[in-house]
């Protein structure tokens, strides 16, 4: 607002002062701030005829809201007046710079930031899904300020079906609504005419939609399947069976030395039947013996970790791999940072030269690092170098080893069971955008004979030994996963193995967390019956 101002024997000019623009400043449909009074020298120039004006004259502005002392702003002649701090009030009041010359004319503008109409942001995810039951939808609806009342702005909240709503705070609803089919189609709607604690109203309306899937226990196309390899009979087996069904494979076949070199076991029939079958390739590069010695010093030297990422760079060229996957493991939880400037700087040389840079991490839980015994054991050792916000903003994509959840150091029982799998992408989520994520799946039994004696192997080895020593496999409903116990020579093992069944109970978590695909170790190791959860990805 611009306010001629005539010094001495002139006056304001009020046809000027355009003051509709303030007395009429609304967010619909009612007035959010009003001028009630503008007075110089204590006169009023809203009104006819204008005031005399002193050399030094006083400007007083009161409004109908109270305003904070930063939403205020005054100029004169262009030039920014300093205000006096001030707390939130409805009164303006500020000593003009002067003494003014005699006859002078003047122009004087005020301004102030009038807050926006009340906004909402609408989201929607699948929720809780279960492999036999109908499928649920969450809403989080998070408006810009605080309503006024809740009850009232329910009233214009929809959502297809017939949801619950819990309100987090004055700012935050949940809409829960079941009974969703496969390919079913739900929405929300945000109405206008919400009224916010502060007075003003909601103008726009907002929603969002979501379809539920046309399958739940499938890895559908444009779902990445990422296969893990080592270099054996079974695994080259089922590679060459499937190649129809991976989008990405990942063989086990780099290490990196402390000097930043690489040491690779790269088979060119491998490359060249996945290329011909149209497999991209993003082979492992590990931390050599899983030593976090190795590590520290690649990760503690610039020089070193350039070095790495240049021969990284220099490979994936030689072979024509898509790119690489750093798997990087049993760093301690002191390295975390510099585990991020490593990914950072692989993937700025590796972006350069048009390749892909992932990086396998392990996925935490709540209250790790604050924790005792074999949780925290496990946080400094293993889980607590990934920063996952900061490495998905580096690299491409995270694949999260949500397996092993009961190891080497823990008593028997489920290698990934589902709720730990729920808990761990809960928390580890945490600013990660989930098309950067995997859903890590084990294809693999552990079989225990005691806390610290663990063997693994492949599903067909479990069965073997099922039928062997008599034992029956039994489903685990909690757990969603297989196992079995068996004696031998008068000692007791406890086997807990992932079967084709195990796995598609799975699957639904890759679509409620809105994931980018799987990850499975390792090829060879599958129940057959595996690669119908897979449809052709070509």
């Amino acid at each position: 607002m611009r306010l001629p101002v005539f010094l001495g024997a002139g006056a304001v000019t009020t046809g000027m002062l355009l003051l509709g623009g303030l007395a009429a400043t609304e967010l619909n449909p009612v007035p959010v701030v009003n001028v009630d009074a503008m007075e110089l020298d204590g006169a009023s120039i809203l009104s006819a005829p204008p005031p005399q004006v002193s050399p030094k004259p006083e400007l007083v502005v009161r409004v109908s809201r109270a305003l904070r002392a930063g939403d205020w702003q005054l100029s004169m002649d262009g030039r920014r007046v300093a205000l006096a701090a001030a707390p939130v009030a409805t009164i303006l009041r500020v000593a003009l710079p002067g003494p003014l010359p005699m006859g002078s004319k003047h122009t004087v503008q005020l301004t102030f930031e009038v807050v926006p109409p009340l906004g909402a942001e609408v989201s929607m995810r699948l929720y809780h899904l279960q492999v036999d039951g109908p499928a649920s939808i969450a809403a989080t609806i998070q408006f810009s300020r605080a309503v006024a009342d809740r009850a009232q702005a329910q009233t214009h909240l929809r959502m297809t079906g017939h949801p619950t709503f819990t309100w987090r705070d004055a700012r935050t609803v949940e809409l829960v609504s079941t009974g969703f089919a496969l390919s079913d189609h739900a929405a929300v709607t945000v109405d206008p005419g919400i009224q916010a604690a502060d007075g003003t109203w909601s103008r726009q309306g907002q929603s969002a939609e979501l379809t539920v899937p046309s399958t739940l226990t499938g890895v559908l196309p444009g779902r990445m399947v990422q296969m893990y390899y080592v270099n054996t009979d079974e695994g080259r087996a089922s590679l060459l069976a499937h190649l129809r069904q991976i989008d990405v494979l990942s063989p086990a076949w780099y290490d990196a030395n402390a000097d930043g070199g690489i040491i690779g076991y790269a088979r060119r029939d491998v490359i060249d039947a996945a290329h011909a079958g149209g497999v991209a390739i993003i082979p492992l590069v590990v931390n050599k013996d899983v030593d976090p010695d190795v590590a520290h010093a690649i990760l503690a030297d610039p020089a070193r970790r350039a070095a790495l990422a240049a021969n990284l760079v220099n490979e994936a060229k030689t072979y024509g791999y898509a790119g690489f996957q750093l798997d990087f493991e049993q760093i301690r939880w002191t390295d975390r940072d510099l585990l991020t400037a490593l990914t950072q700087d692989c993937a700025s040389a590796f972006h350069a030269a048009g390749l892909n840079l992932s990086i396998a991490v392990i996925p935490r839980l709540p209250g790790d690092a604050g924790a005792s015994g074999t949780l925290l054991d496990y946080f400094r050792q293993w889980s607590g170098a990934y920063d996952f916000a900061a490495l998905a903003k580096a690299a491409d994509f995270l694949s999260f080893m949500t397996y092993d959840e009961h190891n080497g150091v823990t008593p028997p029982g489920a290698v990934s069971g589902t709720p730990w799998i729920r808990q761990a992408l809960e928390f580890s989520l945490q600013g990660v955008p989930p098309e950067k994520a995997t859903l890590g799946l084990p294809t693999y039994y552990h079989d225990w004979t005691g806390v610290g004696r663990l063997t693994s192997s492949s599903y067909d080895d479990a069965m073997i030994l099922a039928q062997r020593y008599g034992a029956t496999p039994t489903f685990d409903a909690v757990e969603e996963e297989m196992h079995f116990g068996y004696d031998v020579y008068g000692v007791h093992h406890e086997l807990w193995i992932q079967s084709t069944d195990t796995l598609r109970r799975k699957l639904p978590l890759m679509y409620e967390y809105g994931l980018k695909g799987i990850s499975v170790w390792r090829l060879g190791f599958e129940d057959p019956s595996f690669w119908n959860l897979i449809p052709p990805r070509r």
